[in-house]
């Protein structure tokens, strides 16, 4: 029994390095990006979190690994917001309405760098 023991501690423990490995690549709040994007409209940037759902659903990305719901203090408030992977940033991103300038400025630094790589 002890041993068994010993190797259920010791899944929980790998279990534990893994959701903080993958935690530790969420480096960006999708509250932030609309800041710096200046997209004020909560509606569109929702509907740009769906789309980049969707993107990753269909290409069998775990969306636990690139999102994660989480709650702030702005200083006034609790907000709801979202803590995302570089992938995820690039997909709200290209996800988002380029009616917006410097919407369409974010896309088309992301299509000129993907031009550099190939």
């Amino acid at each position: 029994m002890p041993d068994q023991h010993n190797q259920s501690e010791n899944r929980v423990e790998e279990k534990k390095q893994q959701q903080w490995f993958f935690e530790a690549r969420l480096n960006y709040f999708v509250s932030e990006i609309m800041n710096r994007l200046d997209i004020d409209d909560t509606d569109e940037i929702t509907m740009s979190l769906k789309r980049a759902f969707q993107a990753c659903d269909i290409l069998h990305l775990p969306i636990h690994r690139n999102f994660k719901r989480v709650y702030r203090f702005d200083g006034e408030k609790m907000i709801a917001d979202w803590k995302i992977s570089g992938l995820a940033c690039y997909l709200v991103i290209i996800n988002c309405n380029p009616g917006n300038e410097n919407v369409a400025k974010a896309q088309l630094y992301f299509a000129m760098n993907k031009a550099f790589y190939k």
